[in-house]
């Protein structure tokens, strides 16, 4: 199935009308598969869903199909037997003949249920051609056309992980109105280890200062790629300089290969030296970092959405994107501050963004969470 356009949703909503009409009833499953490649931030937001179902039918056994960008956030998932490999960028940028290669793997392992996350008619479609015969997902506008059993559709803006756990309604599992089981990351043992022996001697950190972890790049690399996401470098390193004055943190920049360069020219505006660990921190080492850390300052980026999952007092800050559909959130409520200055009415531009007195001022709020 060629990639999403105007046509082919339109053609999707058409060829939805015979699934529609035929009525199936939901049989719990036994091997499931959770088709949502990307991205990184939406595989996040799409843990407690996978907790969820976990809970209600203990038995079964769920793969998950995955990106290598976002891999990392469900690697270490004890709910999960079996990742699928969807390539770097997933479904959406496969060739034809990669497509036809996995859809013959979906077959291989013989699903009796697929759970399709993502508004999307070729996902549903990848599903359908792999003979998975229970379909269960969201649907939109047509996308999602092959499903067999339709998330409840609700009104309005929804966060993500709030579309996501409709799934479960759609199951029959009941959850309390408004609860929202929180984002999990599981960091290796090796991770911790890791982390720890390197703040003791790259960082000489004992624990007697607060630790302060930034992460200023993201937007980058990704499938969907928008340097816009990124708070300018400037107010970074102005807010970095006002930690270490006020609070005496230790400060210690992260990121990956593509963030390298950002964070090193952050470092060398900063007034006082900050540790640079960009392009060399895995997103594990990261989470293991969440765990002991005093603060996490971030874009709105999958590494931001894993600090808050390990219950890091977490400042994201938002730029073109609309917090209520994807913003982060902990086990512990008050430990998130998401600052945003956005709005559709006009065209995002920092100058209107998040200023550094906003950063400066939730921050120092944050600081005083931790323990």
């Amino acid at each position: 199935m060629p990639q999403e356009t105007f046509l082919t949703a339109t053609l999707a909503r058409l060829a939805s009308i015979p699934f529609r009409l035929i009525k199936r009833p939901f049989t719990p499953p036994q091997k499931a598969l959770i088709l949502h490649p990307c991205c990184l931030s939406q595989v996040m937001l799409a843990t407690p869903l996978l907790a969820v179902l976990a809970n209600a039918f203990p038995n079964t056994r769920f793969d998950w199909a995955i990106s290598d960008w976002a891999r990392p956030a469900i690697a270490k998932n004890p709910h999960l037997r079996e990742l699928i490999d969807t390539g770097n960028l997933g479904i959406a940028k496969m060739t034809q003949s990669q497509l036809r290669e996995l859809i013959f793997q979906f077959k291989q392992q013989t699903y009796d249920t697929c759970f399709i996350l993502g508004r999307s008619s070729q996902l549903s479609w990848v599903a359908w051609q792999a003979g998975i015969p229970q379909r269960i997902g969201v649907a939109s506008g047509g996308r999602g056309f092959a499903q067999t059993l339709v998330a409840p559709v609700r009104t309005g803006q929804q966060h993500a992980t709030d579309v996501y756990l409709s799934i479960a309604a759609a199951c029959g599992i009941d959850m309390p109105p408004g609860e929202r089981p929180p984002m999990a990351f599981y960091p290796a043992d090796d991770d911790r280890t890791a982390v720890t022996q390197r703040l003791i001697d790259e960082l000489d950190w004992l624990g007697d200062v607060p630790l302060v972890v930034i992460h200023p790049g993201g937007g980058e690399g990704s499938v969907y790629e928008d340097p816009l996401k990124r708070w300018p470098s400037e107010r970074f390193v102005l807010l970095a300089n006002h930690l270490v004055r006020q609070h005496k943190a230790r400060i210690l920049l992260v990121g990956s290969q593509h963030d390298k360069a950002l964070a090193t020219d952050i470092a060398g505006m900063t007034s006082l030296r900050c540790a640079n660990w960009a392009g060399r921190v895995t997103l594990g080492e990261l989470g293991a970092l969440g765990e002991i850390a005093n603060l996490y300052i971030g874009n709105d980026t999958g590494p931001t959405h894993i600090a808050a999952a390990m219950g890091c007092p977490t400042l994201a800050i938002f730029g073109p994107s609309n917090p209520a559909l994807s913003a982060p959130f902990s086990p512990k409520a008050d430990r998130v501050v998401t600052l945003w200055q956005g709005g559709e009415e006009r065209p995002f531009s920092w100058q209107e963004g998040v200023t550094v007195s906003e950063a400066i001022k939730a921050a120092d709020r944050l600081l005083r969470l931790r323990g």
